[in-house]
């Protein structure tokens, strides 16, 4: 059994990286029922999100469309949802509550596995590619993630040193078939699904590129893999990239946001002290956390000894160095945001960047930065007779950083000491303790890297690695261990007391004062909601939606909210026309009936054509506009409207993506579905299809003749047809390049 393992490194590599990661997770893997992955986004995002996917997949067909949330959402296009991204294929078989821990656990062994290939691929240790993979599969930044809930996050920037890796292994292979097998990274970090994650890792591929063409003699070489690299890379995710462009061009955040939209969640300078001393704050599950909000933006620890590694690479640089010495800085002054320079040249040059926020989140490339330099500098001194030049720069090196961290130690309580003259102030103590685990650390941690660099006999330099794997793991895992656990799935008790309040309806809710990580709570009771939680939204329904912030709005009759659901009693809205009544509370909930409320399918025989959407919508709002009777069009309908008895709209079957409705009328009539208006859908009268009009700025319409007819409304978007033949050629051309073994 040892000689098999011996036989086959990877796998014994695999197996270990597996192990770790499930002791790490251990507390999250297995939760009892109405249990899973805590966080705010793993509770309130993909926890519905998969559960809803997971229900459709089973039933056979793909979740396209989600009728419960936003007055109808486009639920595939959302990259996040990442149906298409393989790694995701088998966690949907398991219950949800087991396949958003098992899905992390798997991301950790791609990140600690790339990051291991990848240091021993370029610096050629494996000693230094272990440490660096440690710091990175466990860094305070994947800790701080999971503990926030973000699993696409985590899932896309896993794949950055497998990218570098692939890139750098294309170009040395020098062959298109390689580039080929090279553009699969790109295509899982694209199809993992979290869109901003990607410019920084498309930020560090181009630094990387930069690094290839001045180390490299055959430029054209490097320009021709990369080109290649991404066109597969594109390909592969062609079925997700092909409906998101479409999503794009209609989202709320195509209009072009604000500096301080873009910035928002800027790294502040002071939280530089953290890449130190990671609780220096504090930390939300224990000490407290008293620094500006967003802890998980503000996390990018990787522990004690790959800052000691810097030091160790800046002694003598390498060229590899340099590269990723540039990829730290390109990070930290990206993700200073509004607080430096770089970001405000990004947002006014690179459009991406004004669609983005959380710059701090650019400091992912310093996570992934110190760990690789870590390595190479590992890989740099094993090179190096060890003499008493060497020795001396080591022992100044801890003594000097021991010294300032003491310095450091004192003046801490010094200030403390003057701030609270008469009593003990619990921050002190836990900044004083973080101060000297540090000294420890950084004491510890440079003995055993002295002792590792001087050690000449292998079987004795194999313990002091030891010791140093040891004191890494601890340094991550104290921090990093108390951010993982397991919280309820239970849907808020607003929503299930407004449902119990509500009863079966046809009709939407409107959530009014809600937080938005409770909004998804309605379509996990069943219930429809003019609103949700998403980061990407339909721009048009968004914008009427929220054109008057009044329950009573006329955009709200349109939309077909029947109810107000709020955590508070309302003020005010029980009078004036068409005033709410209260229908019933709890101590979680009020819920109030809407003074008029519109069918979600009905007919009118009037239309008001207004071209300007702004205009449009102050129509609707005008007090003379009856939305009963007629609707306000982009352009002049098919049918010839006379006004007169509208008829009647019946749905008679519905359901996500689909919707029956029978039509009586004794004149020809517009049907308006209170449903967003989003390409894809198709509508056929009597088995006929035909064009369909943007109504209200939101919703759709389309003409029916008069007398009987059957109306079926189809969500069938072409962008999947298209995307999934790009996604079909990619895989071919990935299995031709494999068929030939250029690897």
């Amino acid at each position: 059994m040892t000689n098999f393992f011996r036989n086959r490194p990877t796998l014994s590599l695999t197996l270990v990286f597996t192990l770790l990661a499930a002791l790490f997770l251990h507390r999250a893997l297995f939760p009892a029922a109405g249990m899973a992955l805590a966080g705010l986004d793993a509770r309130s995002l993909f926890y519905p999100w998969w559960e809803f996917a997971r229900t459709a997949v089973l039933s056979g067909h793909l979740p396209l469309w989600d009728a419960n949330s936003f007055s109808g959402y486009p639920f595939q296009s959302n990259p996040q949802v990442a149906l298409f991204y393989p790694l995701n294929w088998p966690l949907l078989l398991l219950p949800v509550r087991f396949g958003l821990s098992w899905h992390v656990l798997v991301h950790l062994v791609v990140a600690g596995l790339g990051m291991f290939f990848l240091v021993r691929y370029l610096s050629g240790s494996t000693a230094g590619a272990w440490l660096a993979a440690l710091a990175f599969a466990f860094s305070g930044f994947i800790a701080a993630r999971i503990w926030a809930g973000h699993i696409g996050l985590i899932a896309t920037d896993v794949w950055l040193p497998w990218l570098i890796l692939a890139t750098a292994r294309s170009v040395q292979r020098k062959t298109i078939w390689s580039a080929m097998i090279a553009g699969i990274p790109l295509g899982l970090a694209i199809l993992a699904g979290h869109t901003t994650s990607l410019l920084y890792i498309g930020l560090a591929w181009g630094l990387f590129a930069v690094y290839l063409l001045l180390t490299t003699p055959h430029r054209w070489l490097v320009v021709r893999q990369m080109a290649m690299m991404t066109v597969v890379g594109f390909l592969l995710a062609g079925v997700q990239l092909v409906p998101l462009a479409e999503f794009s061009t209609v989202s709320s955040r195509a209009a072009e946001p604000s500096f301080a939209f873009a910035t928002a969640y800027s790294l502040p300078p002071s939280h530089i002290i953290t890449w130190l001393l990671p609780e220096f704050f504090g930390e939300p599950t224990r000490a407290g956390y008293w620094s500006v909000p967003a802890f998980d933006e503000l996390t990018y620890y990787v522990g004690l000894l790959p800052l000691l590694g810097l030091a160790l690479a800046l002694r003598k640089p390498s060229k590899l160095s340099w590269f990723y010495l540039a990829l730290l800085v390109l990070g930290f002054l990206l993700a200073l945001g509004s607080y430096g320079f770089l970001y405000g040249i990004f947002y006014d040059l690179l459009p991406p960047f004004r669609l983005a926020r959380a710059p701090g989140r650019a400091a992912f490339l310093l996570v992934f930065a110190l760990p690789a330099l870590l390595g190479e500098a590992v890989a740099q001194w094993e090179r190096r007779d060890w003499d008493e030049k060497s020795a001396g720069f080591m022992r100044w090196l801890v003594g000097g950083t021991a010294v300032a961290l003491l310095t450091s130690l004192a003046a801490t309580g010094a200030v403390f000491a003057a701030q609270h003259p008469t009593e003990t102030s619990g921050r002190l103590w836990h900044q004083l303790g973080g101060w000297g685990i540090a000294f420890v650390g950084i004491v510890v941690s440079g003995w055993l890297l002295v002792r590792y660099f001087a050690e000449s006999d292998l079987v004795r330099k194999r313990w002091w690695l030891g010791g140093l794997t040891l004191l890494l793991v601890a340094d991550l895992w104290i921090f990093g261990f108390k951010l993982v656990g397991v919280g309820s799935t239970a849907v808020d008790p607003l929503w299930s007391d407004a449902q119990q309040i509500i009863g079966e309806t046809e009709l939407r809710v409107l959530p009014w004062g809600i937080s938005i990580f409770e909004q998804n709570g309605a379509a996990q009771v069943g219930l429809g909601s003019v609103f949700g939680y998403n980061a990407l939204e339909v721009g048009a329904n968004i914008a009427f939606a929220s054109s008057v912030t009044d329950p009573r709005s006329t955009a709200y009759d349109i939309l077909g909210a029947g109810y107000v659901v709020a955590t508070n009693p309302l003020q005010g809205v029980e009078e004036g026309e068409r005033p709410l009544t209260l229908l019933g509370n709890t101590d979680s909930v009020w819920v109030y009936q809407r003074g008029r409320t519109l069918p979600l399918a009905r007919l009118v025989t009037q239309a008001e054509i207004i071209l300007d959407a702004a205009v449009a919508t102050a129509r609707v709002h005008q007090p003379d506009f009856d939305p009963t009777t007629t609707a306000i069009l982009e352009a002049e309908p098919d049918c010839a409207l006379a006004g007169g008895e509208a008829g009647m709209a019946v749905v008679t079957e519905k359901s996500n993506g689909f919707w029956q409705i029978q039509t009586s009328s004794p004149t020809p009539a517009l049907l308006v579905l209170s449903e967003t208006a989003y390409p894809g859908w198709r509508v056929y009268v009597d088995g006929m299809e035909q064009e369909w009009d943007v109504a209200y700025t939101a919703v759709r319409a389309t003409c029916i003749p008069a007398g009987e007819h059957t109306i079926e409304w189809h969500y069938q978007p072409r962008s999947y047809a298209i995307g999934g033949l790009l996604s079909l050629l990619g895989v071919v051309l990935v299995g031709t390049a494999v068929w030939r073994k250029p690897w």
